[in-house]
């Protein structure tokens, strides 16, 4: 039973990641479950500010980094 509700989770998230234009980022998608067992949204954020980049190696962050100014300036020019 878990395996199944983390797959409709991850198919209920998928649909609002699938809705943004960026190629590259940071989404969170919060969710409650009623009695019923059906999900609800109750927030939806982009470029999630409690993302810690100092956690990770230099190369990773620079990684990261990059891809998100490309994807941002992408954004911005479509």
């Amino acid at each position: 039973m878990k395996t199944l509700l983390f797959v409709t989770d991850l198919a209920f998230a998928e649909r609002f990641i699938d809705w943004n234009n960026l190629d590259w980022g940071i989404q969170r998608v919060d969710a409650c479950r009623t009695t019923q067992g059906e999900l609800l949204l109750v927030e939806l954020e982009d470029l999630n500010p409690y993302l810690s980049l100092l956690e990770l190696s230099e190369d990773t962050r620079q990684c990261f980094i990059e891809s998100m100014k490309s994807s941002l300036q992408k954004a911005l020019l479509d």
